[in-house]
């Protein structure tokens, strides 16, 4: 009878504190190592098995994380960190480590001082050192934190029943760190997400929702992009993914990278909470400060407030600041001589914010008038940039210019028409949208202009123009095209030779690639 009413065994709910890392590509004198510090729900049972230590989950959960999951994980108010780097074993790369323990273990050869993150738990710090060309491990370790309210909050938990397993001075996250030499001139890649890689549906709210809920084997990248990725990274071009999509997507994004096993060497998303924030301290400023904001004139004071507000709620969901200011950051860090493709699609911003990229790096316009063009700046007639915003794009652009001279490294801009933009369409948008006036007249022979691309069959006929990739490889992947539906149509034969005739190859590659084709198709249907 005892046996009868004993109680399945249920395991118990438990916290984690992990820290999420973006990942880093550059100079190995110039290091920035960025994230965040969470505590993140769990089961008790997740503390006896294997992590994924560059995701931040066990082993049995990343095919079963949802963004939304990732919705209530706990900032960690101004976490006392520090940042080492560790070289990357040459054995791991046939067996990357799935334990913590092992990756806790190799000796740093470079570490950052003891610094505290943000009251969001976000941290990012620069090292200065001199560590030679490879492939290292951010580690980030744990040394307490210097906020009262956050003391109280954990032993609130520890007094709930709540075991945080985590110690301090303990390793609490990694990423990865492609350390280029100071003279490299080769290739980065740098990719949108939405639209670019994954089949994300947004323009509708259920959409959005759908986004929210789904797991990693429900986001369906286009066709062929995550064997393009594949391939790419074969030939040795490292891997950067910048997103607007929200910083709680990281984990299951990430999942869905590793279960198409494309390597990730950097990873940058939005974080939507800190605009949010700053909304609301702002509100708070004026109400407390209303004599000095009525002294400075009430229309134009309002005017102003009402630009700030308009121009915050439209940046969560534009990517004109967000994008540009990554994509500045990313620069200052990288050898001079390196090259960059940027990778993006026609539904939002991409195609100027690329382009613009370029006028901003090569010197033409800086200062204030940079400042009070983003200010202004209607894209789409959308107001994206706030003040502050402007600022720091700004301090960016002369930092750039500092290091590296004025430089355009952009050798090439594919843009996926999952709006069915064309080449002409989208550069006559972007230089209607230019600056009126510039602080040194623009040579526009030295932009590359984006280019329209069919998904991964546009792509790949780029990547064979610019020689990222050889014929027989391009023919190889074309034909393994074939079947998969872009844009709810069928890639067949006829629709691959299309695709190819519209590139802008030469006529003779063009011949020799449907010839190619052919012969490929041939032999595969014996």
């Amino acid at each position: 009878m005892a046996e009868q009413y004993k109680q399945p065994t249920v395991p118990g709910i438990d916290r984690k504190r992990i820290a999420l890392v973006n990942g880093f590509i550059g100079s190995g004198k110039r290091i920035r190592a960025e994230g965040q510090v969470v505590d993140v729900s769990i089961l008790s049972d997740h503390n006896d098995e294997a992590w994924d230590p560059f995701i931040g989950l066990p082993l049995s959960q990343l095919r079963r994380i949802r963004p939304v999951q990732d919705m209530g994980m706990s900032a960690v108010r101004k976490p006392r960190i520090s940042v080492q780097m560790v070289p990357w074993p040459a054995e791991w790369d046939a067996h990357p480590p799935d334990k913590l323990e092992t990756l806790a273990e190799p000796e740093a050869v470079l570490e950052s001082d003891e610094f505290h993150g943000e009251d969001d738990g976000f941290f990012a710090v620069e090292l200065k050192g001199d560590l030679p060309p490879g492939k290292y491990i951010i580690r980030i370790i744990l040394r307490g934190s210097d906020s009262i309210r956050q003391s109280f909050t954990d032993i609130a938990r520890i007094g709930a029943g709540i075991q945080q397993m985590n110690q301090t001075d303990s390793a609490i996250g990694f990423g990865r760190a492609t350390i280029l030499a100071e003279d490299f001139d080769g290739t980065l890649i740098t990719s949108d997400i939405d639209q670019t890689f994954l089949d994300t549906k947004i323009e509708s709210r259920q959409g959005l929702l759908d986004t929210l809920m789904e797991l990693p084997d429900m986001k369906k990248p286009l066709a062929g992009m995550e064997e393009l990725y594949r391939v790419l990274a074969g030939h040795g071009y490292s891997l950067s993914f910048i997103s607007a999509s929200p910083h709680f997507f990281r984990r299951t994004l990430m999942s869905v990278f590793s279960r198409h096993d494309i390597p990730v060497d950097s990873l940058h998303l939005k974080y939507l909470m800190g605009t949010l924030n700053q909304m609301v301290r702002k509100s708070v400023q004026t109400v407390l400060n209303m004599d000095d904001y009525l002294s400075k004139g009430f229309t134009e004071a309002l005017d102003r407030s009402m630009k700030y507000m308009g121009s915050s709620l439209q940046s969560l969901f534009d990517q004109v600041g967000y994008k540009l200011e990554t994509l500045l950051r990313m620069r200052v860090y990288r050898p001079t001589n390196a090259k960059e493709v940027l990778l993006g699609d026609d539904t939002e911003s991409d195609y100027f914010i690329f382009t613009f990229y370029q006028c901003i790096l090569s010197g033409w316009i800086h200062g204030e008038r940079l400042q009070q063009f983003l200010y202004r700046l209607q894209f789409k007639d959308r107001e994206a940039l706030t003040r502050d915003a402007a600022r720091t794009i700004v301090a960016l652009a002369e930092r750039n210019l500092q290091e590296h001279g004025a430089i355009n490294p952009v050798s090439a801009v594919w843009i996926n028409r999952a709006a069915s933009n064309d080449t002409d369409t989208m550069r006559k948008e972007i230089e209607e949208s230019f600056p009126s006036e510039w602080d040194q007249k623009p040579d526009f022979s030295t932009i590359k202009f984006p280019v329209a691309c069919e998904g991964a069959a546009g792509f790949t006929m780029h990547a064979l123009e610019t020689q990222f990739l050889n014929t027989e490889e391009a023919v190889r992947f074309l034909h393994s095209l074939e079947g998969k539906i872009l844009k709810e149509k069928i890639l067949d034969a006829q629709r691959i030779d299309e695709i190819i005739s519209a590139c802008h190859v030469s006529e003779q590659q063009k011949s020799k690639l449907h010839a190619a084709l052919r012969e490929h198709r041939s032999t595969h249907q014996k």
